[in-house]
């Protein structure tokens, strides 16, 4: 039940009290005159007594009926859990949240060094719109990239909509309409040709260009193609099953599910078979023993394809920087390091990522659907598979033409309906 008291007045007064002097037919309290007069009482979800304390009546009546709503369907907001500042409830939200470690890494840092670092201080019930526009701005100023903003700003309203179901706001300010977050102008991804895809993987140490022709031929990550094992091929059913990934977490490397958490089946073409028997014949896989998921997590052993020279497993950053760029180097993509140089040139959109877009491009222009793409490449959306690649579906004029003229009447190559008949249906179309 929710009421409001009049704090000031008895409600019950006694015989023997005196009538108050400023309020006629009332008779004051030991409270007479002190703090706010207007209090609403009610027991909140949980059956505890609650007070809130009003300077007005009409306050007081407005938060009564508030109160009767919310309680009644399920919407109460606790008024003093948004007392709760950014950085407490920051590092209750990591705690209870539930990625992959080093996605939680990731989430980590960017709380830590951009959400606390600047929000830290302030109680949830004090975020804005208003704040959150000057937070987008602050990182603006400092040079951030829209980019990265953007993840800064995923993580916000990630946690934020956590502090809303957990009760402690009504509404996440980050939803406001009158809030947005820098635009991001994503680039095309322009696959390499497959002249290019060969260059840098004949490039590649002799030990690893089977690999280089694993992420061609089957769209792998490199994580993905790192860990694979002997037992991930069947050479019977030409079918590759992608089981794991090596990644790193808190430095340590580590044996742990593909991105997105499941094992997938891609089609194993047939003069890869045949490079993967070769290859295993020149280097036979070697069995390998590394933490699962966790850096503290259960050994898992397995036998796996391909390793450095010291019979471990690839180190990604090593690899990046040497065997990679030295392959770029050969086929031309990149020049030679110059004389001195500690480093070779960068070279971003020339990762061991291209070899998987240059995959995808081939079958695309080859008619594979993009549902079955996005199955081979392991995304959870086709939707975001076909965003990234629609630009390099085969869409082109020339191919419209040609579609058309196969169904239309006469439309034969080098045709020409007479002059009486008006323009050839072919010309006509290309008029």
């Amino acid at each position: 039940m929710t009421t409001v008291y009049d704090t000031w007045h008895k409600t019950y007064p006694r015989p023997t009290d005196k009538p108050c002097r400023e309020h006629k037919g009332k008779y004051p309290s030991a409270d007479h005159g002190k703090g706010k007069r207007w209090q609403v009482r009610y027991r909140d979800p949980d059956d505890v007594q609650r007070k809130e304390d009003f300077e007005l009546k009409t306050k007081a009546d407005d938060r009564a009926a508030d109160l009767k709503v919310t309680l009644k369907d399920g919407t109460y907001i606790d008024p003093n859990a948004g007392k709760t500042t950014v950085a407490a409830y920051a590092e209750t939200w990591l705690e209870a949240a539930t990625p992959g470690p080093t996605t939680l890494e990731r989430y980590d840092g960017v709380v830590r060094n951009h959400i606390v670092a600047r929000l830290g201080k302030l109680e949830l019930r004090a975020l804005k719109p208003t704040t959150i526009k000057r937070w987008i701005r602050r990182l603006q100023d400092e040079g951030f990239a829209p980019s990265s903003i953007g993840w800064y700003g995923s993580i916000l309203i990630m946690m934020l909509d956590a502090a809303v179901d957990d009760g402690a706001i009504a509404t996440n300010p980050c939803r406001a309409k009158s809030v947005s977050f820098p635009k991001v102008e994503k680039e095309p991804v322009v696959p390499w040709s497959v002249e290019r895809v060969h260059a840098v993987i004949n490039g590649l140490p002799e030990r690893f260009q089977a690999g280089g022709s694993v992420a061609f031929g089957c769209g792998l990550r490199q994580g993905e193609v790192f860990a694979l094992a002997v037992d991930d091929i069947d050479f019977r059913r030409r079918m590759v099953t992608v089981r794991r990934q090596v990644r790193f977490v808190a430095k340590t490397m580590v044996f742990a599910l593909p991105k997105g958490g499941k094992v997938r089946q891609v089609p194993l073409p047939d003069g890869l078979a045949r490079a993967l028997k070769a290859h295993m014949k020149k280097f036979p896989p070697t069995r390998v023993t590394l933490p699962w998921r966790l850096a503290d997590g259960d050994d898992h052993t397995t036998n796996l394809l391909f390793t450095d020279d010291s019979s471990k497993p690839y180190h990604r950053s090593v690899f990046n920087a040497g065997a990679w760029k030295l392959a770029l180097v050969a086929a031309g993509v990149i020049p030679p390091r110059e004389k001195g140089a500690k480093y070779f040139q960068a070279a971003p959109d020339d990762g061991m990522h291209a070899l998987r877009h240059a995959y995808a491009s081939v079958l695309l222009d080859a008619g594979e659907t993009i549902k079955a793409l996005a199955a081979y490449l392991g995304h959870s959306d086709p939707g975001f598979t076909l965003r990234t690649y629609t630009h390099l579906m085969p869409t082109s004029e020339s191919r419209t033409r040609s579609a058309i003229d196969r169904v239309l009447p006469g439309a034969k190559a080098g045709h020409h309906a007479p002059k009486s008949e008006g323009m050839c249906p072919t010309c006509a179309l290309a008029a």
